[in-house]
């Protein structure tokens, strides 16, 4: 997904559901223009309705199917947000796209393996003029770096990671692998990147949220993840999407 807000150009990964969606409508209602990005043809019906919801709240929305786990696909994200932008350039980059299946440490494939740390980490996107939401590692990382020669000075970086990344939740090796790598590279890039190009980047780091990642996840992950829920100071309860938009935009 991609917003232009005011002086925003924005680019959100998997933006069709959940967190992402969440945040691109949002950004829409204080004026940014966005990308929304989904993967299979059955996202492009979800998609077109958070579209519309872009729109209707005087915002241009871009839709573009990309799956950021795939090089090749990047690129058209970083070109439709070009293709809104009102000067050139984009201005904010979310990576929120993700993958948390879980499994015990004996059965894990290499497949699964590539599969998490290629959707988590390729594709990182910016917000600038136009920001994108996208999760896991070569993702971000490379999304990121397409987007890098058009990003606005000041503009603004925003990996979406999880609390996963510090708890030992069982059955999370390489969910849990991937988000405390996204926190890592927040940290390099906070001062690489901000001080070569006066770019902010940081990282949310969501615990559980009632999205369809939570509503599909195992009854022992659930049990697992229950005593953290319930010690929550502020809130003993599963957040909702609109604890964590407001962190972002």
């Amino acid at each position: 997904m991609i917003i232009d807000q005011a002086l925003d150009e924005l680019i959100v990964t998997e933006t069709i559901r959940g967190i992402g969606a969440g945040i691109a409508i949002d950004l829409a209602k204080r004026g940014a223009n966005v990308v929304v990005n989904y993967t299979s043809p059955r996202g492009a019906i979800a998609g077109g309705e958070v579209a519309k919801e872009i729109e209707a709240a005087g915002s241009k929305a871009a839709l573009v199917q990309a799956n950021v786990a795939h090089l090749s696909d990047l690129k058209k994200l970083v070109d439709a947000a070009l293709a809104i932008s009102e000067n050139g350039k984009i201005d904010i980059l979310v990576h929120n796209a993700g993958n948390g299946d879980d499994f015990y440490m004996e059965d894990m494939t290499e497949e699964f393996y590539q599969f998490q740390t290629d959707i988590n980490l390729k594709g990182i996107s910016l917000f600038g003029r136009f920001q994108q939401v996208a999760d896991t590692l070569t993702a971000p990382i490379f999304l990121a770096q397409l987007t890098l020669p058009h990003i606005s000075r000041g503009g603004r970086i925003v990996l979406v990671s999880s609390v996963s990344a510090r708890m030992g939740i069982p059955q999370q090796t390489v969910y849990a692998g991937t988000k405390a790598a996204l926190e890592g590279i927040a940290r390099v890039w906070a001062t690489e990147l901000g001080k070569k190009y006066g770019i902010t980047v940081n990282c949310v780091s969501p615990g559980p949220v009632a999205t369809d990642m939570w509503t599909e996840c195992e009854p022992d992950v659930v049990a697992d993840l229950q005593p953290m829920i319930d010690a929550t100071p502020a809130a003993a309860r599963v957040g909702e999407v609109s604890d964590i938009v407001p962190v972002v935009s």
